[in-house]
């Protein structure tokens, strides 16, 4: 049986039921909280009220890729999955390195020092704060996915020996890699990378590969065993006729031009929240758009973006 590994130990993927394969629900700290307050995601029990209203239109697990560097906090997560019963995966790993500065220790460290960090965040614990030092002060919570991120259109400085990094940690824990890909450039170049690296395509999920309106750009990151996340964004119908349509395909053919989508969000805004004043709230995604793709005939795709595929892309190895 495949399994996932949440911040309250592995579960069966076929006890996950739908999943939101890309959130942020705390973000207290790091160059992006810093240089833009809205960013800043500290409010744990608003975090607490957008997962109950999502769950009340059926949300059961949650990916949440912040990664090293930008205060997730480990113990709130298993705050929040206890709360709400819904079930947290949580990241380790790192976003674009132009988020981190000069100083940091990714930029000194040697790729199997930093595997090793990585490891030990997949099985025994995650550092409350990040690993920013000089002490770890371990949680019980660890991490199922590794993180990596790319700049546009360029992997970025000291990438190949975090992407090396990436690899080794993959290998040893099984645990899969995804990506963030500025504007949906360097997708085939970070999945070659990682794949030469000792990743296996099917372990991968690529981030905002639909950012890119290149459709070949799209076809040549999603090779047919790797995974694209999408992003649902208004207006709603682009979304659903020209992206995750698309990424879907339908029959043998299209199976193997077009990747399956391993599902859709992305909403790290304190504006994106309904219950600090903004919108259009954790549980859009339930409450208006997937009724609408189902409308339209679309209830397929609904359950592969939002069920099958995500269980399967960020099961462990």
């Amino acid at each position: 049986m495949s399994r996932v590994r949440t911040v309250m130990g592995d579960v069966d993927t076929d006890q996950l039921g739908v999943m939101f394969a890309h959130e942020h629900l705390l973000m207290t700290g790091g160059w992006p909280v810093l240089h833009e307050p809205d960013y800043r995601l500290d409010d744990l029990p608003a975090a607490a009220t957008e997962l109950r209203a999502a769950a009340a239109h059926g949300l059961s697990a949650v990916v949440e890729m912040t990664p090293l560097g930008f205060g997730r906090s480990p113990r709130g997560l298993a705050q929040l999955a206890r709360e709400t019963g819904v079930a947290i995966i949580a990241t380790t790993g790192f976003h674009k390195v132009e988020y981190y500065d000069d100083l940091h220790w990714l930029h000194r460290y040697s790729a199997d020092q930093i595997s090793r960090l990585l490891i030990e965040e997949i099985t025994v614990g995650m550092d409350e704060y990040g690993l920013v030092g000089p002490y770890a002060d371990r949680t019980d919570a660890r991490a199922g996915v590794i993180k990596i991120g790319t700049r546009y259109h360029r992997l970025g400085r000291s990438i190949g020996k975090l992407i090396e990094a990436v690899g080794m940690a993959h290998q040893e824990t099984g645990a899969p890699v995804a990506t963030h890909n500025d504007k949906g450039t360097c997708g085939h170049e970070v999945l070659d990378a990682l794949v030469a690296a000792g990743v296996q395509e099917r372990h991968v999920v690529l981030g905002h590969i639909d950012h890119n309106a290149d459709p070949g750009a799209a076809r040549r990151a999603g090779r047919p065993r790797c995974v694209p996340r999408l992003r649902p964004a208004r207006p709603d119908q682009v979304r659903a006729g020209q992206r995750l349509g698309g990424a879907a395909g339908r029959g043998r053919r299209a199976r193997r031009r077009r990747p399956a989508a391993a599902g859709l969000r992305d909403l790290a805004r304190r504006s994106y929240w309904r219950s600090l004043g903004g919108g259009p709230g954790l549980d859009y995604l339930l409450r208006v758009f997937a009724p609408r793709m189902r409308a339209e005939g679309h209830a397929d795709l609904v359950d592969a973006a939002l069920t099958v595929n995500p269980a399967r892309a960020f099961a462990l190895r």
